[in-house]
């Protein structure tokens, strides 16, 4: 077992390992710059020596998955450059999940939300739990914002183009 600030990794005798998010000194787990250079460390370790089966990205916290990237941290950003760093940061670890070559699932309860969704998303396989608190979905967008992470991209590969175009009533804000 392999623990880390915010991540456990685990290696099962069944040949699968578990890498468990439990952000410390929060209640509910966020994506920083830490948790993300955490998660690049573990998937090194699995670079090293990969899981038989696969691996599973489970959560720590009883309250639900991941609830998107760590506002205080987006609030600090000052500039381009710095805006653009997280991006990349997100982008590229997102984008080395998604390539490995072993089998990976997101094991989801509850919340799964902004880049808690595109960590799901970047694995091949999502196991969610029909449950009343459960709820997976891109908020960001609501403010604007475009999912970086590579949500934008692979939600509609993942689902589809929607099967047809939505009435114009709807396209409208109404007056």
């Amino acid at each position: 077992m392999q623990t880390l600030r915010h991540w456990i990794l685990a290696r099962e005798p069944d040949g699968y390992a578990r890498l468990v998010f439990d952000k410390a000194g929060a209640s509910t787990n966020t994506l920083s710059t830490d948790v993300l250079v955490e998660l690049n460390e573990a998937l090194d370790q699995l670079d090293r020596d990969p899981p038989q089966q696969g691996l599973i990205i489970a959560s720590g916290k009883p309250n639900g998955f991941i609830a998107g990237a760590d506002i205080d941290e987006l609030s600090q950003v000052k500039s381009d450059a710095g805006a653009i760093a997280l991006v990349k940061r997100g982008w590229d670890t997102f984008e080395r999940l998604s390539r490995v070559n072993y089998p990976t699932v997101a094991l989801i309860r509850g919340f799964c939300l902004g880049g808690g969704m595109e960590l799901a998303l970047a694995c091949r396989y999502r196991i969610v739990v029909d449950e009343p608190g459960t709820r997976l979905g891109l908020p960001e967008v609501m403010l604007g914002i475009v999912p970086a992470w590579g949500g934008v991209a692979r939600l509609p590969r993942l689902i589809g183009a929607p099967a047809k175009r939505p009435p114009r009533d709807l396209l409208t804000k109404p007056s």
